[in-house]
């Protein structure tokens, strides 16, 4: 006999029992489970040009760890799978197993390709209610970031900087650098 599904909302346990630790094709948004975005040519080159720019930028020195697709468990009805996350290296102490880390991470990003608009603004609404200073949507169709705090957006394109001076001052990775080898001339 099949299991039946369980029904929405479920929580992030139940979430895990049926997709388990290792099944990155889901993540649960506010008890719903929601299928992510394939990885494309664009996609993965503008979510490794994140992680070397901020990891050549020196986020380390300031005590953080830029982490790719890393899993986190936000609520008890909520957990994702950021495209690339910068988050605290104590936060990651002590962890062992596959189990997602507790919280949103501090600058969550997304790589926004054919993510649907509701399912990506309720992402960017429970990363923020739950502790990330920042969350950063790149667009690489655009060629440009949109960066939402708890009080404020803003879109940053072609020579601007992405900067957080809060958390790691003196660093700023220009916009351009981010979406370079995304596509072809």
């Amino acid at each position: 006999m099949a299991a039946n599904p369980i029904a929405s909302p479920m929580t992030v346990d139940e979430f895990l029992r049926i997709h388990g630790d290792d099944d990155d094709r889901y993540e649960l948004i506010e008890g719903e489970a929601c299928e992510r975005t394939m990885d494309g040519h664009s996609h993965f080159m503008v979510k490794n040009n994140l992680k070397e720019l901020f990891d050549q930028a020196g986020v380390a020195s300031y005590g953080f760890r830029c982490l790719m697709e890393a899993s986190f468990r936000l609520t008890n009805s909520s957990a994702v799978v950021p495209d690339v996350a910068i988050i605290r290296v104590e936060r990651l102490e002590h962890r062992t197993g596959n189990s997602p880390a507790s919280g949103s991470p501090e600058i969550p990003i997304e790589v926004a390709i054919s993510d649907q608009s509701s399912v990506l603004q309720r992402k960017i609404s429970t990363y923020l209610a739950n502790g990330a200073h920042a969350v950063c949507c790149a667009y690489p169709n655009l060629r440009n970031i949109v960066v939402y705090t708890a009080h404020e957006w803003r879109e940053l394109s072609g020579e601007d900087k992405l900067e957080f001076p809060a958390l790691l001052p003196g660093i700023g990775i220009p916009v351009s650098a981010i979406f370079e080898g995304a596509f072809s001339h």
